[in-house]
């Protein structure tokens, strides 16, 4: 079983080389169930399990630590915004726009998800393995409202993969 930040720094890994925004076009139903998969499923998972896990722990450096993670939240606003309104552009006939704005968008996120690998994950290694455990369950959930068939394809996860990482039988 893997544990939470190894899972969350996989998907950063398909996001980075992912079919559905990587190139210079652009597909309504793929950039949008991309941006699905990002808002209900990947960053459901980091605010709300990986930070708050990470917020309760007493680290020396708590405050700054939870400023961080304001900051990480704040991004992830901006990236939804930046998507909704790529999504709106193409909407509108905008098609400039989108292919103008659609590289800035990866460009966001891939950056984004960097600092997050430096700045928060390696702190999960400070959980305890009871904490670990939870927080897989709850991922899993959070994986099962969005679909495994959808996680699995977005993220390129194969069903024996899934399987070995949240110690499944699904």
């Amino acid at each position: 079983m893997a544990d939470l930040a190894e899972i969350l720094m996989i998907e950063h890994l398909a996001i980075k080389h992912s079919k559905w925004i990587v190139g210079n076009y652009y597909d309504d139903d793929v950039f949008q169930n991309f941006h699905s998969y990002v808002k209900e499923c990947h960053i459901e998972l980091e605010e709300k399990i990986c930070f708050p896990v990470l917020e309760s722990y007493p680290f020396m450096d708590s405050k700054q630590f939870s400023e961080r993670t304001d900051r990480i939240k704040a991004d992830h606003k901006l990236i939804d915004t930046l998507a909704l309104n790529i999504i709106k552009w193409h909407e509108s006939g905008n098609h400039n726009l989108v292919l103008e704005r659609k590289p800035l968008f990866y460009r966001l996120l891939v950056d984004h998800n960097a600092s997050e690998e430096v700045d928060i994950f390696p702190r999960w290694n400070q959980m305890d393995s009871i904490e670990l455990k939870s927080s897989m369950k709850d991922a899993l959930s959070i994986i099962e409202s969005f679909g495994i068939g959808k996680y699995m394809d977005a993220t390129g996860i194969s069903p024996s993969a899934f399987r070995y990482f949240f110690g499944t039988e699904k």
